[in-house]
């Protein structure tokens, strides 16, 4: 198998059917979402992540999930190849929000600013 063409593969999936997003709580997250369980299953056994099912939808769908300690390694790896949400992947990996740390004024005021800059980059 061609890695660099999985990662091609994975990024394009990210590009239409995934999200990179902060959550409320001021962490990184990315997630693949889709109605195939068995590419998810691919993806995770390649990359890891953790698999969860989407009970949002009519059709049965699930997301694949990457935070905190996974979703740098998950970006880094497909950044090169992504197109749509390469500006997204760029500005979280330039944010370092991995850490599990108590949260001071300013790096919470610092992560609010992401948070809003993420919102703005995903419209």
């Amino acid at each position: 198998m061609n890695k660099e063409l999985d990662y091609a593969y994975i990024a394009g999936l990210l590009d239409g059917e995934g999200t990179i997003s902060i959550s409320n709580q001021f962490y990184l997250r990315a997630c693949i979402r889709n109605t195939d369980l068995k590419v998810l299953e691919w993806i995770q056994s390649f990359m890891g992540g953790a698999i969860y099912p989407d009970n949002r939808r009519v059709k049965p769908c699930y997301s694949l999930e990457y935070s905190s300690r996974t979703v740098e390694k998950f970006l880094s790896r497909l950044c090169p190849y992504l197109r749509i949400k390469k500006t997204q992947a760029e500005f979280a990996l330039s944010l370092n929000l991995h850490r599990h740390q108590k949260l001071t004024l300013d790096e919470r005021e610092r992560r609010f600013e992401a948070y809003l800059k993420m919102r703005e980059l995903n419209l």
